[in-house]
């Protein structure tokens, strides 16, 4: 309303101008060159339309160097919020950094553990996927850094998360350890007992996996640590998978099969590595 006014200072004056034109024609009609007691009442009347065609040009001074200090206040508020807005940019690329160089002395304190991994490629968890079908978990790096489908996936304290399942330019899907479509070589830390680690849907909504293909009267107990038996080529030997909640029979009664829960926090880690490159030292 304000900017509409000034913007139509013109017209308002123009009009303004126009009632006192009207006015001195009716004062010189009835004065005439005479004082005469018309004449006097006339400009009785008339006198407040003068100062009020004054007061209109004070006003609409006042108003444009409102207006004026109002753009300008809104210029100055847009530069303090495009600072502040670097100030948070920057502050998290510090956090990132400052959490990025903690993982890496986390990694020196492993280094005995991780004499067979020969390039790892850090990345950070930028979305996860918890949905009634999958646990997934997207990647802030890919192709360019190496990452290839069919990596192993650790966290900083060397626990399996998952495996590398898509890739590319900038981005990469882990598939956890609890996902339905997961499988892994297994055995039981203390026994050296061979198992299959896999994800099962009743399972995978509690944050849970299985251990598979366990004969009936297995050595294996609750709170036993479960890790990678390094059979095939994507998972290295020695990585924490779970530890045993439950031992179960299996519905043909013919073996028994172990709940496990994941020793990865998988709702809650934020930085991972890829395994780019390993040798078997077992």
């Amino acid at each position: 309303m304000l900017r509409f006014i000034v913007k139509h200072k013109g017209a308002v004056i123009a009009g303004a101008a126009v009632l006192l034109a009207l006015s001195m024609a009716v004062s010189s009609f009835f004065t005439k060159g005479r004082v005469s007691p018309v004449s006097s009442a006339v400009n009785t009347v008339f006198r407040p339309l003068h100062r009020l065609i004054g007061s209109i040009d004070d006003y609409f001074t006042r108003m444009s160097d409102a207006v004026n200090r109002y753009d300008e206040l809104s210029a100055e508020h847009e530069r303090i919020r495009v600072y502040l807005a670097q100030i948070l940019e920057d502050r998290r690329s510090l956090e990132d950094v400052l959490n990025e160089n903690a993982l890496l002395r986390e990694l020196l304190g492993l280094q005995p553990k991780l004499s067979g991994f020969t390039q790892l490629e850090m990345a950070s968890v930028v979305a996860r996927n918890p949905s009634e079908w999958e646990r997934t978990l997207l990647l802030s790096k890919g192709s360019e850094a190496g990452i290839e489908v069919g990596q192993c996936v650790i966290s900083s304290e060397m626990f399996l998360v998952g495996v590398v399942t898509q890739a590319g330019a900038g981005w990469a899907v882990v598939t956890t350890v609890i996902d339905t479509t997961m499988s892994a070589g297994a055995k039981v830390s203390r026994t050296g007992q061979t198992a299959i680690a896999e994800g099962e849907w009743g399972l995978m909504r509690d944050g849970r996996l299985r251990l598979s293909y366990l004969p009936l009267g297995s050595d294996i107990l609750h709170g036993d640590l479960i890790l990678t038996s390094g059979l095939g080529d994507v998972y290295p030997p020695g990585l924490p998978i779970g530890t045993v909640a439950a031992v179960q029979t299996d519905m043909s009664g013919q073996t028994e099969y172990a709940e496990l829960i994941p020793e990865a926090r998988l709702d809650a880690v934020n930085q991972v590595f890829v395994v780019l490159e390993y040798v078997h030292t077992e």
